[in-house]
C-alpha cells in the first residue's frame, strides 16, 4: 500500500508539469528527482497468476506522458514474472503484491517487490526490467520465523537496507525481516529476523502482525502498521544484522484504531498512516505521527481524522496553489476518494469514483505526478483482502484522475482508465455463465527515467 516526500520533489514537479499542484504519495520512501527529468514511468503489477500451481504475475509498464493523455489507448510494456523469475534463477513468485522503488540518486535503480504468496521479495533493475535478486523470507533469518505472506518489503532511503513486513500465519503474529541491500553489485541477504508477538500483550492484541511500514528520513526508525490496531516504532539497527532492531515505542490499539494499511513520510518529520474497517465495515481513520524527536525518545501521540466512506486503502498528498498540503485517500470499498487539508486537520470533501464505465471501481494502491492521480482497481475476484467482494463487471487497471488545483476535488472519464484485462487468462465457475479476467491489480509505484 503503498511513501513520497515532498522535500525537494515539490519543486521538481512543478517545473515538470507547469502545474499549481505538486504531490507526493502513499506507501513510498522518498525520493529526490534532479530538475532535468521531464518523464516516468507508471509501474503496476497484476497479481494474478501465469504459470503453474498458482505462480508468475505481470507488471505493466506505461509511458507516463501517454496514459496520462488518453490511458484507454496506451500500450504498456509487460513483464511476465514468471519467465522473469527462470530468467533470474529464482523461484516463480505467487501473488506479487506491493512494488515500491529504492532512493538512488539521481534516480532510483531497482524496484523492490514483495509476493505476499510466496515469502518472496525480488529486486528488479529498472532500466533492464531485469530481476537481479531474490531474497525468500520463508523461515527467517537462522530460522528465527517466518510466513510465505510477505506484504511489504520497504527500501531505507540510505539505501542499506529493506525490511520486509511479513503478516505471519492466519491467527498468528508475524514477523519483520532485514534485507541488507547492495544496489550497485545487486547483492542482497537476509541478516536478520525480529519476532513480533512478544508486543501483542502491550498493543491489547492477541497477535501482532504488520503490515506496512516507512522509515524516517534518517533510516533509523521505521513505523510500522498492523493488522489488529496499533502500530510500533523500531530501531532499525545496523545493515548487517549486528546490532539487531528493536521496538522503541508501542502505540496500542486504542490509540491507533483500526487495520494498518498504507505509510508516508511528511514535511517536518511527520509520519503518516490509514486505518481501515477492511471489508467488514466500522470506522476509518488517518493518523499523522510527529516522528522528528525519535532519535531523543519523543514519541507524541497522533493526530486522528475520522475518515467517511470505508475501507481507506492508497493515500497520496497534494499542495494547493496556496500552498497548503493535503492528503487524497481512496476508500476501497465504498469506491470514495476524501479530500483531507492537513492542517487544520478535517476532510474538506469526499466524492465517489463509480461511474457510468466503472460502476465499481474498488480503488486500491496510489501515487501521484502533478495534478495527476494513478489509482490500482481491483479484479472481478480479489485474490488479496477483500476476496469475499466478487463484482463480475469490474473494470481491472488503473484509473488517472486529474486533481482540482485546490485539492478538493478531480475528474475522470472512461478514456483515463488503462485496462488491465487478461483477454487470455480468463476463469470460470465464479460467476454463472460466465467467464472474466483472471487480472487482480494491486501494487503500483510511479518512476521517473
Amino acid at each position: 500500500m503503498y511513501n513520497k516526500s515532498l522535500s525537494g520533489f515539490v519543486l521538481v514537479l512543478l517545473m515538470v508539469f507547469v502545474t499549481a499542484v505538486a504531490c507526493a504519495k502513499d506507501q513510498e520512501p522518498a525520493k529526490t528527482a534532479p530538475a532535468k527529468q521531464s518523464s516516468f514511468e507508471v509501474w503496476a503489477v497484476d497479481q494474478s497468476s501465469t504459470g503453474s500451481y498458482g505462480t508468475g504475475g505481470l507488471i505493466y509498464i506505461w509511458d507516463g506522458s501517454d496514459i496520462s493523455k488518453n490511458a484507454s489507448e496506451a500500450t504498456p510494456e509487460i513483464i511476465d514474472l514468471a519467465k522473469a523469475a527462470v530468467d533470474a534463477g529464482c523461484d516463480a513468485p505467487k501473488k506479487p503484491h506491493m512494488i515500491l522503488s529504492n532512493h538512488t540518486t539521481p534516480k532510483a535503480s531497482h524496484v523492490v517487490l514483495a509476493n505476499v504468496g510466496s515469502g518472496d521479495t525480488f529486486f528488479i533493475n529498472i532500466e533492464s526490467r531485469a530481476i537481479v535478486g531474490c531474497v525468500n523470507t520463508i523461515g527467517g533469518f537462522n530460522g528465527a520465523g517466518g510466513t510465505a505472506n510477505a506484504h511489504a518489503s520497504v527500501a531505507s532511503p540510505d539505501n542499506s537496507v529493506a525490511i520486509v513486513a511479513n503478516i505471519g500465519a492466519k491467527g498468528e503474529s508475524g514477523f519483520l525481516h532485514k534485507i541488507h541491500t547492495d544496489y550497485t553489485n545487486d547483492n542482497y541477504k537476509l541478516v536478520e529476523t525480529l519476532s513480533l508477538d512478544q508486543f501483542s500483550s502491550e498493543l491489547g492484541t492477541s497477535v501482532t502482525r504488520p503490515i506496512c511500514h516507512e522509515f524516517t528520513e534518517d533510516s533509523k526508525f521505521a513505523y510500522v502498521t498492523l493488522a489488529g490496531g496499533g502500530l510500533l516504532v523500531v530501531n532499525v539497527g545496523s545493515s548487517d544484522g549486528t546490532t539487531p532492531m528493536s521496538v522503541v515505542k508501542v502505540y496500542n490499539k486504542d490509540t491507533v484504531p483500526g487495520i494498518g494499511c498504507g505509510v508516508s513520510r511528511l514535511p517536518e518529520g511527520k509520519i503518516m498512516t490509514n486505518g481501515e474497517s477492511g471489508a467488514k465495515g466500522g470506522d476509518d481513520f488517518l493518523y499523522t505521527f510527529d516522528a522528528s524527536k525519535a532519535a531523543d525518545g519523543v514519541f507524541p501521540d497522533p493526530v486522528q481524522i475520522e475518515l467517511p466512506g470505508e475501507d481507506t486503502h492508497g493515500a497520496v498528498t497534494c499542495t494547493d496553489q496556496k500552498g497548503n498540503l493535503f492528503a487524497i485517500t481512496s476508500m476501497r470499498v465504498s469506491n470514495d476518494v476524501n479530500f483531507v487539508d492537513l492542517k487544520t486537520n478535517t476532510v474538506v470533501a469526499t466524492k465517489s469514483m463509480s461511474a457510468s464505465f466503472s460502476e465499481d471501481p474498488k480503488p486500491d494502491v496510489a501515487d501521484i505526478v502533478g495534478n495527476k492521480m494513478f489509482i490500482a482497481l481491483r479484479g472481478a475476484k480479489p485474490l488479496t483482502a477483500i476476496g469475499a467482494l466478487e463484482f463480475a463487471g469490474r473494470t481491472p487497471g488503473v484509473a488517472v484522475l486529474t486533481i482540482n488545483d485546490d485539492c478538493n476535488g478531480f475528474s475522470w472519464e472512461s478514456k483515463d482508465l488503462a485496462s488491465m484485462k487478461d483477454p487470455i487468462r480468463l476463469v470460470d465457475g465464479i460467476f454463472p455463465g460466465q467467464k472474466i479476467t483472471a487480472a487482480d491489480p494491486h501494487g503500483l509505484e510511479v518512476i521517473f527515467k
